[in-house]
């Protein structure tokens, strides 16, 4: 079974990069990014959305849309603003968050091109995906949509949370050479059939910084941590639990920013 573990003894968590203490989490609000020289900010780094709301239908939705804060800084007219998918796809079951899907659930994404990207409990196909393009005032208001599907690629889903991770960036038109990124992740949420206090529950459960998830397989031994900076550049790492608190780093993956 997977937990979500939580170890003082490795010494990692110093090197995530933190949540600002004065960030709030925007319910079924825009990603409002905006550029400063090479950097993509982000108003927020958690959002909270629903499969089945209005715009969406059963299973499916396009929130949160994106919307580019031209007064804090706009993007290169013509350029395309994107974003890559990182790691798995979590679910909260009701007492933790695992990669164990109870019908082999995964969420995919239609981006601007019409093209899918998805992810599930092993991690992302086709990572890249398109938002849309920077209009002549530097700006875009975009939405993309996300649905979840089952085992036999239906439009369904065991009742849950469902947690997926990415990361911005911006590019010439038909590159996916970044001009700009953002440094942090964007973390959404998708509420799959619970009551409010019940998904709220399994915000809360994420804790602080919730793109910094680490997973421990008890069976395997294997311990994974979504993202880890280490020597200017980001991984996701898995380590070997060696017993009396040690591990062996066996798997390391630069993660493109």
């Amino acid at each position: 079974m997977f937990k979500k573990a939580i170890i003082s003894s490795l010494l990692l968590a110093s090197s995530f990069t933190a949540l600002a203490e004065e960030e709030a989490h925007l319910h079924a609000g825009d990603l409002q990014p905006w550029r400063i020289g090479a950097e993509i900010n982000l108003n927020s780094q958690l959002f909270e959305v629903d499969f089945g709301d209005l715009g969406g239908g059963a299973f499916a939705t396009d929130e949160p849309g994106v919307d580019v804060n031209v007064e804090k800084g706009a993007f290169q007219p013509g350029n395309w603003l994107q974003f890559q998918l990182q790691g798995q796809l979590l679910f909260w079951d009701g007492d933790e968050w695992t990669t164990a899907m109870p019908n082999e659930e995964h969420v995919n994404i239609i981006d601007a091109l019409d093209n899918t990207v998805s992810i599930d409990a092993h991690g992302v196909s086709e990572g890249l995906a398109v938002i849309g393009e920077i209009d002549a005032n530097g700006a875009l208001h975009a939405h993309i949509d996300f649905s979840l599907l089952d085992a036999s690629n239906n439009l369904n889903g065991s009742q849950g949370a469902y947690r997926i991770e990415l990361k911005l960036f911006e590019s010439a038109a038909n590159s996916d050479l970044s001009v700009s990124y953002a440094a942090k992740p964007v973390v959404i949420v998708f509420n799959q059939g619970l009551e409010e206090a019940e998904f709220e529950h399994a915000i809360e459960a994420l804790g602080d910084d919730p793109h910094e998830a680490v997973i421990y397989d008890d069976v395997s031994g294997i311990l994974s941590i979504l993202e880890v900076k280490a020597f200017g550049r980001h991984y996701k790492v898995e380590l070997q639990d060696q017993g009396d608190f040690l591990f062996k780093l066996t798997d390391a993956e630069e993660i493109s920013e």
